[in-house]
């Protein structure tokens, strides 16, 4: 089938729509996508990225819009990112991404659930402790979002397999547990010349940053990789389920800052939250450079 005939198909399946504004829109819904894949042999994603194209919204993504163009829509969904450590804040961020309609993830974590996850890890359930939360990862990308390819390494990342790991990936997310893995996945972006955001939480706080192949990055915030403490302050205060979410969504508005070419928010920047209290602060770190 050619483009043409691929074209024609869709907008004989597109139905004209209005958004709750009553502004008009071209819709694809998720049935006659299906339908469409069956009849040319397309996958979901090969089906939607071409109805993109065409202006033509997969229903999935219409409450994306006025945000997110057609264009805009086309572009995550070619994107390609990491997300490494599928726990409080990687389940959340794998949830979010995948919904958004990043087109491929990569979900890396060699650890099981077990019982004291329940209270933060979006992925996790009595019925999964001593699961893999990697495979819960992918199973639940695959049950929220079809369309999007996923990459699942039941691993956890070190420097052995981060090259591996990161080959053909836009951008990295930092959602791991210990300051040193941190680190370790600084320098492996640096290697890949990707960008990575990373997040930490602790008790009802958190933080975020992005960090550029060319950026000082982690050390203006932890000091030098050799000094700095195996844990943060999460090890004493815990990690309320809220403040997890919370951090996740921030982290998540930043990957998409950047897949769309926009200027980083948090570049040079440190970004603090206190979720109890509402309070919220923006450091600039620029000044140590």
């Amino acid at each position: 089938m050619d483009n043409k005939q691929l074209t024609d198909l869709l907008h004989f399946f597109a139905k004209e729509k209005n958004r709750p504004d009553q502004s008009p829109y071209t819709s694809l819904v998720l049935v006659d996508a299906i339908a469409i894949g069956r009849q040319t042999g397309l996958s979901l994603q090969e089906v939607e990225r071409a109805a993109l194209a065409s202006e033509i919204l997969p229903e999935r993504y219409s409450r994306n819009q006025k945000s997110l163009s057609c264009a805009d829509q086309l572009r995550l969904l070619e994107s390609q990112v990491a997300i490494i450590g599928l726990g409080g804040l990687g389940g959340t961020v794998t949830e979010i991404l995948a919904r958004l309609g990043i087109g491929h993830l990569t979900l890396v974590d060699g650890d099981v659930f077990d019982e004291s996850n329940l209270n933060r890890q979006l992925l996790s359930s009595p019925a999964r402790i001593g699961g893999k939360k990697a495979l819960a990862a992918a199973l639940r990308v695959q049950e929220i979002n079809p369309a999007v390819q996923v990459r699942a390494i039941e691993e956890f990342f070190t420097t052995a397999n981060c090259s591996t790991i990161l080959e053909g990936v836009q951008l990295a997310v930092d959602c791991l547990d210990n300051i040193p893995a941190r680190f370790v996945l600084e320098q492996a972006c640096r290697r890949a010349n990707i960008p990575m955001v990373s997040a930490a939480i602790a008790g009802s706080s958190g933080q975020a940053t992005a960090v550029f192949p060319s950026d000082p990055g982690l050390k203006l915030i932890y000091g030098s990789p050799e000094k700095a403490p195996q844990k943060g302050i999460e090890a004493s205060l815990g990690t309320l389920p809220f403040a997890a979410v919370y951090m996740a969504a921030v982290e998540c508005a930043e990957v998409t800052t950047i897949l769309l070419g926009k200027p980083p928010e948090l570049r040079h920047r440190l970004f603090l939250a206190e979720t109890c209290d509402h309070t919220s602060e923006l450091l600039d770190l620029s000044s140590q450079l």
